[in-house]
């Protein structure tokens, strides 16, 4: 049995699908004997390229046009496109139109430039030129992939694309016009194809079932319509697998079969990291885990979908995708819950945790981390946000987060105002200075007041409590200074910058207050101060007799 997209491969220009304006362009330049020398067809793959240059040489050459004749022997176009008609269509049925489709016809020569990308192969095709068509009207040369050519083969093309004998035809086709030189684009016809929407595809692949009493779900069609990627080539190919599961196959053995990941899923996981749910994030990483998810196509998928979500973003909408209307607005929704510089920092976590899976003991852990760490970030920036407003609010720790740089890490947090602090220059920290930092921020007032004993009678019970969750975080409480409450504020003493920092950062800041308010059953805030210390000065007589002692030596000067 023949693969589908060689036996559904368009015949006429009645079967294209889509490309209508290419459509009615070429059919009228037939039917009027006014075609060009030279056409340029660029597009992705599987979009009808080679197949649209097949047709317009059975076209030029047909011996009768009918236009009640079928496009396909025996049948009825798979899409007739609307407006289309058969006046200056092949007719199919001609001993021309039967060699074509046969491959046997002398006067359509077809080149794979990726194959033959030298001077000599483009100087035998320019000899071959030279003679007149055998049985044909015109000779027509189709050069596939044609931005392969070397330098000195598009140099030798480019006389006899500006001057070509009279019975020449020239259609050239790319998938990517910008290695095309500008010289060989000025000669010819140029003409864009544009990849198919997942509609058009999914219409195409019912239509192809129905012939082929075939039953499948939609929601299978959509899977396939959704990861050919606009091209009704790779569609084909891919319902050819799932057709060989038989009859009605599943959505989740199709998925397996054909290594791809429901956009479903993609959508999902965003969707947990937006809304900072953490928590699910494991649960929906042991489901995908359950059905034997394969990480590497997982983590792959996820990236392209959150590169579109990025791309959506950045453009307000203005760049549109190869979605279904609702895959669309789901999209729009999940990149309006982040921020550019979010989005951003998410992609980063799982570019490395594409890059970590080799190394990895378990294929789920770098992307099961990747999820945890950036949905925790969002949910302390929404924590954080949900504070009563403020003069000023809480700055960003200078801890940079897994995956992204300092500045990165602090983007995050655009939403976070910071207040200006000096840091200590590296004369400075070499001379055993500490900076001087007299004003603290003010970080929420509200709540009910507590005296400082108050405070310092539930402060261990406290520190007590975030050991559990986070040991760093309570020996850095344990070791700064309650200075002193100022009404719902407590103003806690630390030695230095980077402590204050780390004590501040929303993450930590939300889990202290929370702690506090569990514990004294009152809603304190916590600001951290550092405290103003004097020179440190080094008595260098004495460092020096400790280095003698230490090396053996001797003063001699």
């Amino acid at each position: 049995m023949a693969v589908l997209y060689r036996k559904y491969r368009p015949q006429t220009f009645a079967d294209v699908l889509s490309q209508k304006p290419i459509v009615r362009t070429l059919t009228n330049q037939v039917k009027s004997g006014s075609f060009a020398h030279a056409y340029l067809f660029t597009g992705s793959r599987g979009v009808g390229k080679t197949s649209v240059a097949r047709i317009l040489a059975k076209a030029v050459n047909c011996l009768h046009q009918a236009p009640t004749t079928p496009s396909r022997q025996g049948g009825t176009p798979l899409l007739k496109e609307e407006g289309n008609t058969a006046l200056g269509d092949a007719c199919g049925v001609c001993e021309v139109c039967k060699q074509i489709e046969a491959g046997k016809f002398l006067d359509l020569v077809e080149i794979d430039a990726a194959s033959n990308t030298g001077v000599d192969n483009i100087r035998d095709l320019i000899e071959h030129v030279k003679f007149s068509p055998t049985s044909g009207k015109y000779k027509v040369f189709i050069i596939d992939e044609v931005h392969m050519l070397s330098k000195g083969a598009f140099n030798a093309l480019l006389k006899t694309l500006e001057e070509p004998p009279k019975h020449a035809v020239f259609i050239l086709a790319t998938t990517e016009i910008n290695k095309v030189p500008p010289t060989i684009i000025s000669r010819t016809q140029r003409f864009d194809f544009k990849a198919y929407a997942p509609a058009e595809l999914k219409s195409l692949l019912e239509k192809i079932c129905a012939e082929e009493n075939f039953k499948i779900s939609g929601e299978v069609l959509d899977l396939v319509a959704q990861n050919a990627e606009g091209g009704a080539r790779d569609a084909l190919s891919l319902l050819d697998k799932v057709m060989s599961l038989g009859s009605e196959p599943g959505l989740e053995e199709s998925q397996a079969l054909l290594g791809i990941t429901d956009i479903a899923v993609c959508e999902k996981l965003l969707e947990l990291i937006a809304l900072g749910k953490a928590a699910e994030i494991p649960g929906f990483f042991s489901a995908l885990a359950e059905r034997g998810a394969d990480y590497t196509i997982l983590n792959r998928d996820f990236l392209e979908y959150s590169r579109k979500a990025l791309v959506f973003k950045v453009t307000d909408g203005q760049q549109g995708f190869n979605l279904s209307d609702d895959h669309t607005r789901k999209l729009r929704d999940l990149a309006g819950k982040f921020s550019l510089n979010e989005i951003i920092f998410v992609i980063r976590l799982f570019l490395k945790s594409y890059k970590d899976l080799a190394g990895a003991p378990a294929a789920e852990i770098p992307m099961l981390l990747a999820a945890l760490e950036a949905g925790l970030k969002k949910s302390a920036l929404s924590s954080s946000a949900s504070v009563p407003s403020r003069p000023t609010s809480v700055p960003q720790s200078g801890i940079p987060l897994r995956g992204a740089s300092d500045e990165e890490s602090r983007d995050m947090s655009s939403s976070v105002n910071h207040e200006p602090v000096s840091t200590p220059s590296f004369a400075e920290a070499m001379e055993g200075k500490r900076p001087n930092i007299q004003e603290s921020i003010v970080i929420e007032e509200a709540g009910e007041a507590m005296t400082l004993p108050e405070v310092r009678q539930v402060w261990p019970k406290v520190i007590e409590k975030i050991k559990a969750i986070n040991s760093p975080l309570a020996s850095l409480l344990r070791n700064g200074e309650l200075l002193d409450v100022l009404g719902s504020k407590i103003i806690l003493g630390v030695k230095f910058l980077f402590n204050k920092q780390n004590l501040e950062h929303p993450k930590n800041f939300t889990l202290i207050c929370e702690t506090f308010e569990q514990v004294a059953g009152k809603k304190m805030a916590v600001s951290a101060q550092v405290i103003k210390q004097e020179e440190v000065r080094i008595d260098t007589a004495q460092a020096l007799s400790n280095a003698l002692q230490v090396f053996g030596g001797e003063l001699i000067e």
